[in-house]
């Protein structure tokens, strides 16, 4: 099994959003605009594939929907 790397650092940047003080005091819109923009460069990069776009997408949707409470 092969271990690419810019896959592994890329899903880790997606991770170090919650410690990003610029993201934390971004309302829930702009944390959820970012989230999806990171989800689709991802894609675009091909770094992911489109089931773990989906994934990236859906938690983001459910962060957003957490967060508005």
């Amino acid at each position: 099994m092969a271990i690419n790397i810019d896959q592994v650092n890329a899903l880790e940047a997606w991770f170090a959003l919650r410690n990003d003080p610029a993201f934390i005091s971004a309302t829930p819109e702009e944390r959820y605009e970012t989230r999806l923009a990171l989800a689709d460069d991802l894609k675009q990069q091909g770094l992911i594939n489109e089931g773990e776009w989906r994934e990236l997408t859906e938690e983001a949707v459910a962060a957003y929907a957490d967060e508005l409470g």
